[in-house]
């Protein structure tokens, strides 16, 4: 897990892929959703839910959805007051209210057009 900031944090990405989330970092970032967090598991994830969600807006879920625990954990987080992102769901979690998709190779401004419609920038 990334280092948790003295702060709450804003968005928390959950992925094995250290690359993407280092650049979906820099995208939220530059879009004022910081403090984010970066957590490799479903354990990690839910422990900074349980610890550290005060100030969440938006959670971000690349992990593959293959999982049994990915799956349950995404489906928890659709009931959540936060926002929530996936990247490659399967077509079952395609278009859901509230719940913002990415799909892969996706650039900035795909990230930031996500970001719009879900109302997390302007």
């Amino acid at each position: 897990m990334t280092e948790l900031f003295e702060s709450d944090p804003k968005a928390l990405i959950v992925s094995n892929n250290v690359i993407e989330a280092d650049d979906l970092t820099e995208m939220l970032t530059e879009q004022g959703l910081d403090p984010v967090v970066h957590v490799r598991d479903v354990e990690g994830a839910q422990a900074v839910l349980e610890q550290r969600s005060a100030n969440l807006r938006l959670v971000i879920c690349g992990l593959s959805m293959h999982e049994t625990d990915a799956c349950s954990f995404v489906q928890e987080q659709m009931k959540s007051t936060w926002s929530l992102l996936l990247i490659d769901p399967p077509d079952a979690q395609d278009g859901q209210e509230g719940c913002g998709v990415l799909l892969r190779p996706f650039s900035t401004a795909d990230m930031m057009a996500v970001l719009l419609r879900m109302g997390l920038t302007s």
